[in-house]
């Protein structure tokens, strides 16, 4: 496009001093925060657009800032926003010198929603255990009717040594973590392990918390029965009695949690 680096560049700055230059005056009327933000979505569904019709996946690289900004006819300082916004959810990783990076995806933002919800008062602990209760049912299901040889044995192992650990709640609190992504990942679809992840400190929370409620009951060994029975149902390949045994699972938990506010004559 261009006959040497220099003219290049020349071009480069001279876009970076027009949308500066726009910024300044426009600021002067209150309409440049408005611009910029525009410039800036414009770009970010230019890319989202970019990955799509590429389809590039896991590793892919982003086009430079460079080329990106001489395209769109914006500045780079625009382009480097939109770049932190992708970057802020989750799609792509900055490095300071390199191309930004499509990157696999995990749980993080959806955990960052939840908590947040929880930490705002717009969401109780019970709340995020009864969402779960409807995802892992259909997710036991599925691991039922789709688990390989390999987890089958793998899930076997995790529940023997669930039931050596019950006087540990720390150790418990790990396995049945592991269990329940391990059940995920069985179903064979790549969202179920990422809510499971997505969740994962507030299982553990949850986890804790029912184990010490249980701990001087003979609940504790009903939990571990219920695991169980979970197990016995996903290697047996039969999904409605796994399914009835996550809602079982759950319901329990659910009156173990929400005990101490009926308790108190809360509805």
């Amino acid at each position: 496009m261009y006959a040497d680096a220099s003219g290049f560049f020349a071009c480069d700055r001279e876009l970076d001093l027009a949308t500066t230059s726009e910024a300044t005056g426009d600021e002067a009327t209150g309409t440049g925060n408005a611009k910029t933000s525009g410039l800036v979505e414009r770009v970010i569904d230019h890319l989202r657009d970019h990955v799509a019709t590429e389809r590039l996946r896991p590793g892919s690289k982003l086009p430079s800032e460079t080329t990106i900004s001489v395209t769109l006819g914006v500045s780079r300082p625009v382009v480097r926003e939109a770049m932190r916004t992708l970057a802020a959810t989750g799609l792509v990783e900055m490095a300071v010198g390199k191309r930004a990076t499509i990157v696999p995806i995990d749980g993080e933002m959806i955990s960052r929603v939840i908590g947040n919800a929880v930490l705002t008062g717009q969401a109780e602990p019970h709340d995020i255990l009864e969402m779960r209760r409807g995802i892992e049912i259909a997710m036991v299901a599925l691991a039922a009717q789709r688990r390989s040889e390999e987890a089958a044995a793998e899930l076997q192992a995790i529940v023997r040594e669930m039931a050596d650990r019950l006087g540990n709640a720390t150790d418990y609190a790990r396995l049945d973590l592991l269990l329940h992504m391990v059940l995920a990942r069985a179903t064979a679809n790549p969202l179920y392990p990422l809510l499971i992840e997505a969740f994962r400190h507030l299982i553990e929370a949850s986890i804790l918390a029912g184990i010490e409620r249980w701990s001087a009951t003979p609940e504790l060994r009903r939990v571990q029965d219920l695991h169980e029975e979970i197990v016995k149902a996903v290697v047996a390949g039969d999904p409605a009695a796994a399914a009835a045994a996550m809602a079982q699972h759950f319901d329990d938990a659910l009156a173990v949690m929400l005990a101490p506010i009926v308790g108190r004559g809360v509805s």
